[in-house]
């Protein structure tokens, strides 16, 4: 809201009696108009953002959500009492920044409206810049304007991200910063000697949320850290990043020996990729790596592999086994039942030796791979079989 400061005008000598046009120009030029101020900081008495906070629309009843996001404020200068409140929407209606109780905001009015912008820096915190009382001009007040059941967003932990010059940086109060920098920098070694680790033409977005980085200097300023912020997305293109895998399954030559140049790094507890309607596509010039340490499932009606049109069908183990085992069996009943055939020659029958040795051999054969039967099947891989045959 605008104000006015007047100015001490003691000093200017009213002469008296006629005076010509030379003197009044003489006085009006001495005479100090009082000064003027568009803009007016005012302290944050209540946020719109709960439904009991919005007014009733009378017609019918409901709440007017047309104010979501309003504030109630009152004035630092021109406010003529506790009472003396406003209520401003936010100037920009694409990024918001709202306020708590007990901060300060810049207010302006324009076409009979009130307006507040952004909030101002009183003590230099990402999390808070909550001084109460300011606008309390004449007295002691007592009324309370600090908004009922509201969380403590008070967390001296949460720091302002060291940023290195010509960054933009968006940060939130609760850890969760954007930066839009890049890697043209020079670093100092712990010898003092620069270094010029830069590079040009290297531009980078870092996204993360959840401030790993603990600094028991206070107020000091922390950078990104890909390995203990709780979730973090690096673009990059001419950087080299300190990330570290979770899983440590060789992967032989595919794993880089430093993450560096053009590329995306995600790194989260957990990562869920979701396609509501159509398909998930992963495309590689060289090669797709995958590790876990305990397991990867690939659950689908169909799987395919190698060639989308594949038609030859996967063997289930268990069942593949199974058949073969009692085929064994078959075989050895067989060569153990042939094996003591006899010819007769004479009345007389006698062992027919060109068959009983091999059966007997054919038989302890069998019996030995019966024994075997688990060392074709994978440790490692599984398929499912809801369809297949039932042996018996």
């Amino acid at each position: 809201m605008a104000y006015h400061v007047s100015q001490d005008d003691e000093h200017i000598v009213i002469p008296d009696g006629p005076v010509s046009a030379r003197e009044v120009r003489k006085i009006i030029k001495e005479k100090k108009s009082a000064d003027y101020y568009e803009l007016e900081a005012a302290e944050v008495i209540n946020c719109y953002l709960d439904d009991e906070d919005l007014p009733f629309v009378p017609e019918t009843g409901e709440r007017d959500y047309s104010q979501y996001g309003w504030i109630e404020a009152r004035m630092l200068i021109s406010n003529k009492g506790v009472q003396d409140t406003i209520i401003a929407r936010p100037l920009n209606s694409d990024i918001k920044r709202y306020p708590y109780p007990n901060e300060y905001v810049i207010i302006a009015e324009y076409f009979g409206q009130f307006f507040y912008t952004q909030k101002i820096n009183l003590r230099n915190r990402t999390d808070t810049n909550i001084v109460a009382g300011l606008s309390k001009t004449a007295g002691a007040f007592s009324l309370d304007i600090q908004k009922e059941n509201l969380p403590i967003i008070e967390n001296p932990t949460i720091r302002t991200l060291n940023a290195e010059e010509g960054d933009i940086t968006f940060e939130g109060r609760f850890g969760n910063t954007i930066r839009l920098g890049s890697n043209v920098k020079e670093i100092k070694t712990q010898d003092g000697v620069e270094e010029n680790t830069g590079k040009q033409n290297s531009p980078n977005v870092i996204i993360r949320t959840g401030q790993g980085v603990e600094e028991s200097v206070a107020n000091k300023p922390v950078k990104e850290d890909v390995n203990k912020d709780s979730s973090s997305l690096w673009m990059t293109t001419d950087q080299v990043v300190p990330f570290e895998r979770s899983s440590q399954r060789a992967h032989g030559n595919t794993v880089p020996n430093q993450y560096d140049g053009k590329q995306i790094i995600i790194n989260s507890d957990r990562i869920v990729f979701n396609s509501k309607v159509n398909s998930i596509h992963a495309f590689s010039k060289s090669e797709i790596s995958m590790g876990a340490d305990v397991r990867m499932n690939l659950e689908s009606p169909i799987v395919n592999l190698a060639d989308r049109m594949a038609t030859q069908p996967a063997l289930a183990g268990d069942i593949t086994m199974d058949l073969i085992d009692k085929l064994l069996d078959a075989l050895v009943d067989f060569a153990s039942g042939i094996a003591p055939s006899m010819a007769t020659c004479i009345s007389f029958k006698i062992p027919i030796d060109s068959i009983m040795g091999p059966s007997m051999q054919l038989a302890a054969t069998l019996r030995s791979l019966k024994t075997r039967m688990d060392e074709p099947k994978s440790k490692t891989v599984f398929v499912g079989n809801p369809k297949g045959p039932t042996v018996t």
